[in-house]
């Protein structure tokens, strides 16, 4: 009987942590669209749309994924993220080219840092404001 009502228990609890989440292809908001603009001014790898994918919880936004096309481009993967401040980009790219190239950009103290790591060479590489601050070759 104490089995049973532990599972009881169990299984009420974790229906009600449950959360819903739902997505919804939308318009960038302004603040969304002004980090992937300067994000693409400096970055341009990095592409520009208008249209992005709000990942909601209770109608919170805990993610954002940029839409992009690949059929027709290099790319066999292409994923492009905003963190919910829109001061984040997270990105990771796949090519026959490239291999797999993937990081971050950050808003820190006004500049745009990016930090890019390729698997294939083992390269990894910071920028400031799209100009190479530091390099590190394997």
């Amino acid at each position: 009987m104490k089995k049973f009502i532990l599972i009881l228990a169990l299984m009420f609890s974790i229906v009600a942590f449950s959360q819903n989440i739902t997505s919804k292809i939308e318009t960038a908001s302004p603040a969304q669209y002004e980090l992937l603009k300067k994000v693409n001014e400096y970055y341009p790898d990095i592409s520009l749309s208008e249209k992005v994918v709000n990942f909601y919880v209770d109608e919170n936004i805990i993610d954002t994924k940029q839409e992009f096309a690949i059929k027709g481009t290099e790319f066999s993967k292409y994923e492009v993220s905003i963190s919910p401040d829109n001061k984040r980009l997270i990105f990771s790219f796949e090519s026959t080219k490239n291999g797999k190239v993937y990081g971050a950009v950050v808003l820190f103290k006004g500049k745009y840092v990016r930090t890019t790591f390729n698997e294939n060479s083992g390269q990894v590489d910071m920028m400031v404001n799209g100009k190479s601050v530091f390099i590190k070759k394997p």
